[in-house]
């Protein structure tokens, strides 16, 4: 509308100069010829000569000619613009006319391929549960079946794995046993330099350590939450026999308490053993 209203607008600028150039120009003309027609000849000379009298007619039908001329010009530009102005609205009302058929056509596609068809009626509590747990069952259509891509529901994973990287003397009560080389670490809740895991969140967690003994040697290992044991192992090996034992928990933890391994305060002797033959090793992670 802007262009049409700026090519309207320059067209007439343009027509108008040339109608004033056209009038200026025409006015010129007949003062100039009617001054020296005047300044020449008296009106009696005019009157009584039969060819001045006819000249001077056709002068004055030049003159109501052109009158007619000028008024058509400053008509035409006036004219051209509502032209102009009708066709665009002609125009306009075609194309809204092309749209509203075609808004129809989706409407009547939308109204047949997407409408559902009932479905027996579902107690709240269980249509909420099914909407929670499944995201990839196909919607029943009239038309056509569309199945809505699974929705990946992100999980809040935590998991942890660490050994020993070397022997461990572990001959004091309550020591702390430091699973120093760590292999997995999700959430960074394992923290090396401690030997302790610190929960990012609560849930229920499972907790498996594994310790390897060799010689004369015997130790109690306990997994303590937040200062509470919740379980313990022991082994003994005797006349250079090598020997593993592992203990397993699953054990509910709240956000910020820290879970860790450390020998028992009785029934301690010898090292830990972690090497090429086997490693002494922590784990854990999050079931929900």
């Amino acid at each position: 509308d802007r262009q049409v209203w700026r090519y309207l607008s320059n067209y007439y600028l343009s027509e108008r100069k040339t109608m004033d150039s056209l009038i200026t120009i025409l006015t010129f003309t007949r003062m100039f010829f009617i001054f020296n027609l005047f300044s020449h000849f008296s009106a009696e000379d005019i009157n009584g000569n039969p060819e001045w009298k006819l000249a001077f007619q056709k002068i004055q039908e030049l003159q109501k000619t052109q009158d007619e001329r000028i008024s058509l010009l400053e008509k035409r530009p006036l004219e051209l613009e509502v032209t102009e102005l009708k066709n665009t609205v002609k125009n306009q009302g075609d194309e809204i006319a092309q749209l509203k058929a075609r808004i129809r056509e989706f409407e009547t596609m939308f109204s047949t391929s997407y409408e559902d068809k009932p479905e027996e009626d579902v107690p709240l509590s269980e249509a909420n549960e099914e909407i929670s747990v499944s995201f990839n069952k196909p919607f029943v259509r009239k038309g056509r079946l569309l199945y809505i891509q699974p929705t990946t529901v992100p999980v809040d994973m935590v998991a942890f794995y660490a050994y020993l990287s070397s022997n461990a003397p572990a001959s004091v009560a309550h020591h702390i046993i430091l699973f120093d080389t760590v292999i997995t670490n999700v959430e960074n809740a394992y923290h090396p330099h401690m030997g302790t895991f610190i929960a990012p969140r609560s849930g229920l967690y499972v907790f498996t350590w594994t310790i390897r003994l060799y010689g004369n040697a015997y130790f109690t290992t306990e997994l303590v939450v937040n200062n509470v044991v919740v379980n313990w192992i022991f082994l003994g090996t005797h006349n250079n026999i090598d020997g593993s034992v592992t203990g397993t928990a699953v054990v509910h933890v709240n956000q910020g308490d820290d879970v860790l391994v450390r020998t028992g305060p009785t029934h301690h002797s010898g090292s830990i053993i972690s090497n090429n033959d086997g490693k002494s090793s922590f784990a854990g992670w999050i079931l929900v």
